[in-house]
């Protein structure tokens, strides 16, 4: 079906009718997780990255040395460089690339004065070198090359059908605090180029990637924080847009760009934001010694959780094989890279790079950019004959090759269609609501909905961030930034709104349940120690041999409101017991249950719980910062859970009186009754026999 489907794409495509390469470029905006023109089709776009600088560019189009093409980074250089990039824009048009990350590079903006140093440089270590060396920006001189080379090489992308997303000059160094020099320094970068009434203008074709790899972040008093990610960039974002810039604003993440869960609790707040991630061969878990896709993907969503909310870039990415021939490197991280063929990262396609792709096909909301031209295609045979070939000779395992192939397909499907587009009143009349989100948040973190309009021409849309939730039934639940915060023990009612653009309004109610222990699979981590394995529609855990798996809280989760933790377990599970940490490791202290034997109910006293393990044995059990709940096992035996929650309640019954009930009543339905199915879908008035949520309860209709 797949391959029939692309097959007519490519036919409608060279019918002129289907596939990107509309021109002017579409205008793109943000809604919920996805990139979007102004139909609301899904985009995802495909690219490379480069910066116009004589070293990077292989000397191509000038050299301070060479006395028969000498240049420098002035009027004359930037005329060179111009048109230089006027061919590499041409090959990456054919080789299907949509979108372009263009470095602002400090070349154009650093003074050649030797006796120049930038002010706002005040508060810089003197051990900070290179690029993330701002001593000689000058601002007059951004302003300069905004004119005369930047904006001229963003409009060329364009003119070529690519979208454009600018990073600032340089890269970040690596110690940062909110309100430091550094976070003056992105604020005067972007106050300048957002100014720039070009770039205002082409809002919808342009992004703004806000800073290049940061690596430690912390608050203005230099501890750390999760709100310190927020409050370094929600600034700058507020000052561009007072300056009017209207489009998308990429946001990064700490750790060289690969950590951002604090976003989840602490969002860049406004429209049209998205995220920019990297990603080498090793991060995130992957590589070629460990190239399971399942694994990616959980690791990558563990580090990148934003991806559930909002558009994703991966604006640096490459890879190739291993290289006997060549020299290794370290990297970033200070790990070792192997040798390779001229890539950053080494990794190979049919490993490392089959569960890169296979995380990009399972979000579908992950747009990308290679690390540079040539890490896509031969760049001396381009200026050579005009040929797009792939890079690294074809070679199979790199990314040249593999991407050149993957643009190719993803060029036929999640493309912008004109602004200017007929759309006829079925395509914009919204008939039903579907709603995908477990009906279950995890207290002290939230969870995010999936809102899909489908409408009367039959074509679906994802409304989320078009669509209202309201909260009711309590305080255990709250919503923000358009998700839901688990606050404490208990359940809710959302009521979710949608507006069509006819102006037709749909409504859908769910039920949903905060908990610290919820059951949806992203949620458990399975490989504390050993590698157990997770059914979650049957809540069953089995640890590996001697393993742990459980529920983690990174930034710690605060229990002392409650008397007891209690598990209800479906069946017996001898030798499996119940371990609670207050550190982020399994090697610390820990309070332990007793082995389950041939109970099904387990309940531990927080009141009067103690470490039975570690340094703090017999000391009483610090409930107010507890990292880590999880099942112990010997490898041989499943663990059933029926339901495991905190309660006040001395019969260990629920805490929220409205909560659900964990031994199905029998009752016949009443039409006045307000009946959710198990998944939290609203109900009408004949049901099935079968089991619901009545009012909060857990019922079963004969």
């Amino acid at each position: 079906m797949k391959k029939l489907f692309i097959c007519l794409a490519a036919l409608l495509a060279s019918l002129g009718l289907g596939a990107q390469g509309v021109k002017p470029l579409p205008t793109l905006h943000v809604e919920g997780r996805w990139l979007v023109d102004a139909h609301g089709n899904h985009v995802v776009l495909h690219g490379v990255m480069d910066t116009p600088n004589m070293y990077f560019n292989g000397w191509r189009w000038g050299s301070p040395w060479d006395a028969n093409n000498r240049s420098n980074y002035d009027a004359n250089g930037a005329t060179k460089c111009l048109d230089y990039f006027e061919k590499i824009f041409t090959g990456l048009e054919k080789a299907h690339c949509t979108v372009f990350r263009l470095h602002l590079d400090p070349a154009w903006t650093n003074d050649p004065d030797s006796k120049y140093i930038y002010s706002g440089s005040n508060g810089q270590a003197s051990d900070v070198g290179g690029e993330a060396d701002i001593k000689k920006f000058n601002p007059q001189r951004l302003k300069t090359f905004l004119t005369s080379l930047y904006w001229p090489l963003m409009k060329k992308a364009m003119d070529h059908g690519m979208y454009v997303v600018v990073r600032p000059p340089g890269v970040c160094p690596g110690n940062l605090k909110v309100g430091d020099y550094y976070n003056n320094y992105l604020m005067t970068v972007w106050d300048i180029v957002s100014q720039d009434e070009n770039i205002r203008q082409h809002a919808g074709q342009i992004s703004i990637e806000l800073a290049n790899e940061p690596v430690n972040l912390r608050n203005a008093n230099g501890q750390d924080d999760a709100r310190a990610l927020h409050d370094f960039f929600q600034p700058i974002v507020d000052k561009i847009r007072q300056n009017g810039f209207t489009g998308i604003i990429w946001a990064p993440g700490t750790g060289y760009q690969s950590n951002y869960t604090s976003y989840s609790s602490y969002p860049i707040e406004g429209e049209n934001i998205g995220y920019a991630v990297h990603d080498y061969t090793g991060w995130y878990g992957s590589s070629d010694q460990n190239p399971s896709s399942d694994l990616k993907i959980d690791n990558f969503h563990s580090q990148v959780p934003v991806v559930d909310f909002a558009p994703v870039i991966i604006t640096e990415v490459d890879w190739s094989p291993e290289n006997p021939n060549a020299e290794g490197h370290y990297n970033e991280h200070g790990d070792w890279v192997l040798p390779n063929y001229g890539t950053w990262s080494t990794g190979s396609t049919s490993k490392w790079g089959k569960a890169f792709k296979a995380c990009l096909d399972h979000y579908g909301n992950i747009s990308m950019t290679l690390s540079g031209t040539s890490c896509l295609i031969d760049v001396d045979q381009l200026l050579k004959d005009g040929s797009v070939v792939p890079a690294f000779g074809g070679l199979e395992e790199a990314c040249g090759k593999a991407c050149m192939d993957w643009y190719a397909d993803y060029y036929l499907v999640d493309w912008p269609h004109a602004d200017d587009e007929p759309q006829s009143p079925a395509s914009q009349k919204a008939v039903s609501l579907a709603i995908d989100g477990a009906p279950e948040v995890q207290v002290g973190g939230s969870s995010v909905l999936r809102i899909t309009a489908v409408f009367e021409d039959g074509h679906e849309r994802e409304v989320t961030s078009s669509a209202r939730l309201t909260v009711t039934g309590g305080s255990a639940v709250e919503e923000r930034y358009g998700r839901l915060f688990g606050m404490a023990e208990g359940t809710a009612t959302v009521t979710v709104s949608y507006t069509d653009p006819l102006g037709n309004e749909l409504t859908q109610q769910f039920a949903v349940r905060s908990t610290f222990f919820p059951f949806g699979r992203q949620y458990i981590k399975t490989d504390f120690f050993a590698n157990g394995v997770y059914t979650e529609s049957t809540h069953t855990f089995k640890p590996g041999q001697y393993g742990q798996m459980g529920w983690e809280y990174p930034a710690g989760a605060d229990m002392s409101a409650y008397k007891y933790l209690v598990v209800k377990l479906a069946s017996t599970s001898t030798n499996s017991h119940l371990n609670i940490f207050t550190e982020g490791s399994i090697w610390s202290s820990c309070c332990a249950t007793a082995d389950f034997g041939q109970k099904t109910q387990i309940v531990v006293n927080l009141g009067a719980a103690k470490y039975t393990s570690g340094d703090k044995t017999g000391q009483k059990l610090d409930t107010k910062n507890v990292r880590i709940v999880s099942f112990w096992g010997m490898g041989d035996k499943t663990i059933v859970v029926k339901d495991m929650y905190l309660t006040n309640n001395s019969d260990y019954s629920p805490e929220n009186s409205q909560g659900i009930a964990h031994s199905p009543e029998f009752i016949v339905h009443s039409p006045e009754t307000r009946v959710y199915s198990l998944q939290g879908v609203a109900q009408g008035s004949h049901l099935k026999k079968g089991l619901y949520i009545v009012n909060g309860r857990k019922v079963a209709v004969r």
